[in-house]
C-alpha cells in the first residue's frame, strides 16, 4: 500500500513503520474537530508515539514539538516527520524555556501511563500561556480494566467524575468532556483483551516502563490490516463508525474520555 496524508485515514506510511490503528482514527477526527475551535499556534504533545498528529498539524502551518520519552517511538516520530516533509521538533526530555510557551498542550492516551498522574497535569499547566488549552484523552470506565491495560502498562482507567476533579485540582476549567469510541473501538477493546490475555499467558506481563514504551508503536497487527482499512468497505466502515461516534459523544457508552480544559 502506497504512503498516504491528510483525508479519512491522516497519515499512512507502511514503510516507514506507521499504519493508523481504528482507535487512533476515531480519535483523531475527535480530536482534530476539537482543534478547529482553538485559535493556536504552538502544541505541543506529549507522548507523541509515532507523531502522526504532529506531521498533520504541522502541515497546518503550526508550530509543533513532541514530547517522547521512548527511544523507540522518537526515533519512529522523527523518520515519519522526514517522510512528511516536516522539520518539527521531537525531544525526550522537557525544557525550562517550555514555561508559559504553548497555546495548547496535547495528550493522547499518556496519563494513565503515569502514576502520578496530579503532578504531570501541574506540570502540563506550567507550560501553557495564559488562557491555554489541554486537550487530553484517556481510556474510559475503570470497571472496564482488562488484559490491554495490564499489557500496555496502564496504572488505571478514567471514570468521568474522578477524571475532571484530577484535571480541575491542576489548575484547570473544564469545558467540554466527551466519550468517544462508541461502538467500533468498544468493539476492539474488547477482542484485544482476549489477544492480550494470551500474549500475557505466553510472555508474562513486562514492566510498566517496558509496556509503556512500545504500546503505542508496537504496529505489527495493523501493518498487515493495513490494506484492508484502506479500502472501499474499510473506509465505509470507517465512516459509519466516525458518525456513530459523533452521535453519542455526550453519553458514557465509549471506550475513551476527551477532555477540553482552559488554564484558570
Amino acid at each position: 500500500m502506497p504512503a498516504s496524508r491528510g483525508g479519512l485515514l491522516g497519515i499512512v506510511a507502511p514503510d516507514v513503520g506507521w499504519v493508523p490503528p481504528l482507535r487512533y482514527l476515531l480519535r483523531r477526527a475527535r480530536v482534530l474537530s476539537a482543534l478547529d475551535e482553538v485559535p493556536a499556534t504552538r502544541v505541543l504533545e506529549v507522548g507523541c508515539g509515532a507523531g502522526a498528529l504532529l506531521c498533520e498539524l504541522a502541515a497546518r502551518g503550526l508550530d509543533v514539538v513532541g514530547l517522547e520519552t521512548s527511544a523507540q517511538a522518537a526515533a519512529l516520530a522523527r523518520r515519519l516527520a522526514l517522510h512528511c516533509g516536516s522539520a518539527h521538533q521531537v525531544t525526550s526530555d522537557s525544557d525550562a524555556s517550555w514555561c508559559r510557551r504553548f497555546d495548547v498542550v496535547c495528550s493522547f492516551d499518556v496519563l494513565e501511563h503515569i502514576e502520578d498522574d496530579a503532578a504531570a497535569l501541574r506540570e502540563w499547566h506550567g507550560w501553557l500561556g495564559e488562557g491555554g488549552v489541554l486537550l487530553l484523552s484517556v481510556p474510559a470506565h475503570q470497571k472496564r480494566w482488562g488484559s490491554g491495560d495490564v499489557w500496555a502498562g496502564h496504572w488505571r482507567r478514567y471514570d468521568r467524575s474522578f477524571l475532571v476533579r484530577r484535571v480541575e485540582e491542576a489548575g484547570f476549567r473544564v469545558d467540554r468532556i466527551e466519550c468517544y469510541g462508541f461502538p467500533l473501538a468498544n468493539l476492539t477493546e474488547w477482542v484485544g483483551n482476549f489477544v492480550y490475555r494470551r500474549m500475557l499467558i505466553r510472555d508474562g506481563a513486562a514492566p510498566r516502563d517496558a509496556a509503556t514504551a512500545k504500546s503505542g508503536i508496537d504496529r505489527r497487527h495493523y501493518l498487515r490490516l493495513g490494506g484492508l482499512l484502506n479500502s472501499l468497505p474499510g473506509r465505509a466502515m470507517l465512516c459509519s463508525a466516525l458518525t456513530l461516534q459523533y452521535w453519542a459523544r455526550n453519553t458514557d457508552w465509549g471506550s475513551g474520555y476527551l477532555v477540553l480544559a482552559r488554564k484558570a
